[in-house]
């Protein structure tokens, strides 16, 4: 019985401790979602991006690719625009290779692709800065750079490709940045 006592109390400090938490994260994750914000708005400028880097964590950073409804910058400015299952760039890139956009949708998507872009570039021009340091030869800061860069030249194509409304290469686009993502992940992700 002392044992359940003490699980009891151990489950609910830690209830306690995941609350406190969660609380600080999502602080932390507004403040990230902010900085990666203006960022895109503003053009990735080196210098800009590498003083965003000095004051942001990598995992909130990459967060920022989460679905909207786990703290990710969603598709479009609110919720609703596309389905809840693909409302964060993690889960739009893939459909977005896979499917492309619809004829009937391209004026609506316009602009939160062209924001999706921007805001990739963004996070990929900070991510420059913030190399997971490793002494694997596999986890080099030069394949890190390699990745980064193909993340930021899909955004680029994806930007153009809607400004110029060549709907057929946001697939192609989109499918460099899901690349780019999968690659980082079996190398970095550990």
């Amino acid at each position: 019985m002392k044992f359940m006592r003490i699980t009891g109390l151990g489950l609910a400090l830690a209830m306690l401790a995941a609350g406190t938490g969660l609380a600080w994260q999502g602080k932390d994750n507004k403040k990230t979602l902010e900085a990666l914000d203006a960022l895109a708005k503003k053009g990735n400028g080196a210098a800009d991006a590498k003083a965003a880097a000095a004051d942001l964590e990598l995992e909130a950073v990459m967060r920022a690719f989460k679905p909207r409804t786990k703290g990710g910058f969603g598709v479009g400015a609110k919720a609703g625009l596309v389905a809840a299952n693909l409302d964060g760039i993690e889960a739009a890139l893939p459909s977005l290779q896979k499917k492309g956009v619809a004829k009937s949708d391209e004026a609506k998507m316009a602009e939160p692709l062209t924001d999706l872009a921007h805001r990739v570039a963004a996070i990929a021009a900070v991510s420059d800065h913030k190399w997971p340091e490793s002494k694997e030869a596999s986890k080099s800061k030069k394949k890190w750079t390699e990745l980064n860069d193909m993340m930021k030249e899909g955004a680029e194509a994806l930007a153009t490709a809607v400004k110029e409304k060549k709907w057929a290469d946001v697939k192609k686009a989109a499918g460099k940045m899901n690349t780019s993502c999968s690659e980082c992940h079996s190398v970095f992700r550990d």
